[in-house]
């Protein structure tokens, strides 16, 4: 299960990495609690989520071109160091009592371009670090520290937000990206190849790329329904804990905190069940069990089943993610992966971003609780849809589907049989 440990530079990105995520999420607890705080609007708190993430749209083909052709650690440091000073600033107004809306969607957005840039280097970097057949267990162990994150972050957060106010908190996230950026120092030197820095046009090149794979392509096109339908709950999530549960505001941490604890769990299961005869299996599994966990959590009664659909919300969810993932990096080139990576960051973030921000305001007019048991429901039905046009998608369900992740570079893969 923990085959990739083995090689020590992964091992820094993988600390790195966990120290940077649950900054990442330490800041979504604490910036959506302010922004809720300050305005009492899930729209403004789904506008700030979403400029935490929303930079991926224009930022992302750069992101990965800077990636093959600088050093990815040194990038990555950078990145982490900006996150760090970002999230200080929040400290040093949220103390001083300066905070304001303007101030805060300006943060938000200055770490949200650290941030774009951070997931394209963290995912850019793995493959990598490893060997290509320890690349699943690598990537799935690389989500348990992020998803680990997702609960280690909220965990560390939430009693310093109620006990000490947002200052305090934000200062765990500078604390915990300093940490990050220093880590990553240890990874060692990592460059995509000599051509990297060759091709001008950056978006359109990831694009006839990735189009030349289709099951990397499939991947990608599923994984944007499952962020656009499934993850963008994120920007009602503290008015539904507020309005649909009825509790205070340490429960909203308590149920991220239990979301992450479930993406450790199911990241750790797919680490361990890492065999291509698996993989089929996990893969029918993590998708319906991401649209139907979802939907659970919303129709919840109580914070007790909220929390225990939301574990089983986060271990579905990252178990798609990690395969999906893994697919898409097993199938691309060391000097095309930046780039390739980056297109996959923007299809995906771009879509659950906008979606966040669309069902906070949406969240303002109408109850929270329909829209995340219709979102599960309408997830399930779009691939069961997109199941039916897509043979490609079929393939998934097979276990020939999982054995060759890989196609030729020049020429589409041909469909067998």
């Amino acid at each position: 299960m923990l085959t990739s440990f083995g090689f020590p530079a992964y091992r820094w990105l993988w600390l790195s990495n966990l120290a940077g995520s649950a900054g990442r999420w330490a800041l979504v607890l604490v910036l959506s609690a302010q922004l809720l705080q300050l305005t009492h609007s899930s729209f403004w708190v789904g506008l700030g989520l979403f400029l935490t993430q929303g930079p991926v749209i224009l930022l992302a083909p750069y992101s990965g071109a800077l990636a093959d052709r600088f050093d990815r650690r040194m990038l990555n440091v950078a990145s982490a160091s900006v996150s760090a000073a970002t999230t200080a600033a929040f400290a040093i107004l949220s103390w001083s009592g300066l905070i304001s809306l303007p101030a805060t969607l300006v943060l938000s957005l200055l770490f949200g371009v650290s941030f774009v840039f951070q997931m394209t280097l963290r995912s850019t970097l793995v493959p990598g670090l490893v060997r290509p057949r320890h690349l699943l267990n690598a990537v799935s162990l690389f989500q348990v520290g992020t998803q680990g994150a997702q609960f280690a972050g909220p965990a560390l957060a939430t009693p310093l937000l109620v006990g000490g106010g947002p200052a305090a908190a934000w200062c765990l996230c500078a604390l915990l990206y300093g940490v990050s950026a220093i880590l990553s120092l240890f990874v060692g030197e990592s460059r995509g190849g000599r051509h990297a820095g060759s091709q001008p046009h950056r978006l359109r090149d990831s694009l006839f790329y990735l189009r030349a794979r289709p099951l990397a392509w499939t991947a990608i096109l599923a994984v944007a329904l499952h962020c656009s339908l499934t993850m963008a709950y994120q920007g009602m999530l503290p008015m539904f804990v507020s309005m649909d549960l009825g509790v205070g505001g340490s429960s909203y941490g308590v149920l991220l905190t239990t979301i992450g604890l479930g993406a450790v769990v199911g990241s750790l299961v797919l680490a361990g069940l890492a065999s291509a005869r698996y993989r089929r299996a996990l893969f029918v599994l993590s998708l319906i069990g991401s649209g139907l966990s979802l939907s659970v959590m919303g129709a919840a009664s109580s914070l007790s089943v909220a929390v225990v659909s939301g574990f089983f919300v986060g271990s579905t969810q990252a178990m798609f993610m990690s395969m999906t993932l893994a697919l898409i990096q097993g199938s691309v080139d060391n000097d095309f992966r930046g780039r390739a990576t980056s297109f996959y960051q923007m299809i995906t973030l771009a879509p659950m971003a906008v979606f966040g921000w669309g069902m906070g305001g949406l969240a303002d007019v109408t109850e929270p609780r329909p829209l995340m048991e219709t979102s599960g429901i309408i997830f399930l039905v779009a691939m069961a849809i997109y199941a039916l046009w897509s043979p490609w998608l079929r393939r998934l369900f097979s276990l020939r589907g999982w054995s060759v992740a890989a196609a030729p570079s020049d020429q589409p893969e041909a469909l067998p049989a």
